[in-house]
């Protein structure tokens, strides 16, 4: 009986398979998690390093626990910080989101990274719930904006489910910003 290589490596993993499938210690994400890149779902964008990890079905993320999406629904762009002000006297129609929350965006919070001049508040919590009042902002270029980049993500991915077709994040947030020229 001539055993092939490949023959032996689908054999093992079919096996691994059962194992993990069936071993209850593991979380249902991490049971169908897959290499960095091969699957269809990630983490709901929440500015980790687990936004890069991907899985092949729905579930919870195992170091977030933010909900698993389909990779093909995140749509937006980044930008970073140190481009962020240039972008912003360059592009005049650009909509800047701020989704921190008030006492953040009011600059009372310890420690206050600053405000992008000219923009508007609605903190992520409350996004879905007030997307009524930025609707007619659809067609608009939006740059999102938070603190450390961990809401914006989120706040960016919202907004493209609602039909927000030019969504910009600013990676890194307002605690990395070094140019102060669009600060108010």
């Amino acid at each position: 009986m001539k055993i092939t290589l490949v023959a032996v490596l689908k054999l093992i993993f079919s096996i691994f398979s059962f194992l993990i499938a069936s071993d209850n210690s593991f979380s249902q994400a991490e049971r169908v998690s897959v290499a960095k890149g091969k699957g269809a779902y990630q983490c709901l964008p929440c500015g980790n390093e687990c936004d890069n990890s991907s899985f092949t079905q729905t579930g919870k993320c195992p170091h977030c626990q933010m909900p698993l999406v389909k990779k093909a629904t995140i749509r937006f762009k980044e930008i970073s910080p140190a481009d962020i002000c240039n972008y912003i006297s360059s592009h005049s129609n650009t909509i800047l989101l701020d989704v921190r929350t008030r006492e953040e965006f009011e600059e009372k919070a310890d420690p206050n990274f600053g405000v992008l001049k000219n923009s508007i508040n609605i903190p992520v919590q409350e996004l879905e719930t007030r997307i009524g009042e930025i609707n007619h902002l659809k067609k608009k270029e939006i740059i999102v904006y938070c603190s450390h980049s961990h809401r914006s993500p989120r706040a960016s991915y919202i907004l493209t489910q609602h039909g927000f077709r030019n969504v910009i994040n600013m990676s890194g947030g307002m605690s990395v910003m070094k140019d102060k020229a669009c600060i108010k």
